[in-house]
């Protein structure tokens, strides 16, 4: 007789906390912050690198969801079309402003 095996996939995970949640979101943009700012010094964009400091000053006391919410729309203002935050020249500079703009749509999720 053959067993049945369960199936293979994701299965059930245990659901995370709100806090949790909340961590992870301040994690994943203070990460993508800092690497806008390396990305930034290595290219010499003063610019982009003064903006990657005001970003980290608006995130700082940003703790809670609703907090985190008004930060990052404030944030996700700087993109918009040709002379915008998100008008870059190389290939590095597009990456890290990219997964900057996902990580500031991330936090939507809370």
């Amino acid at each position: 007789m053959e067993r049945i095996r369960p199936a293979q996939g994701r299965g059930i995970r245990p659901a995370k906390s709100r806090r949790a949640t909340v961590e992870s979101v301040q994690n994943d943009v203070a990460a993508a912050i800092a690497d806008v700012r390396s990305v930034a010094r290595s290219e010499g964009d003063s610019r982009r690198s003064q903006v990657a400091d005001w970003l980290e000053g608006l995130f700082l006391d940003a703790t809670e969801g609703r907090e985190l919410h008004v930060a990052a729309a404030t944030a996700l203002g700087l993109y918009g079309g040709m002379g915008s935050f998100s008008d870059v020249g190389t290939a590095a500079s597009a990456h890290a402003v990219d997964e900057l703009a996902k990580a500031l749509q991330r936090v939507r999720t809370l």
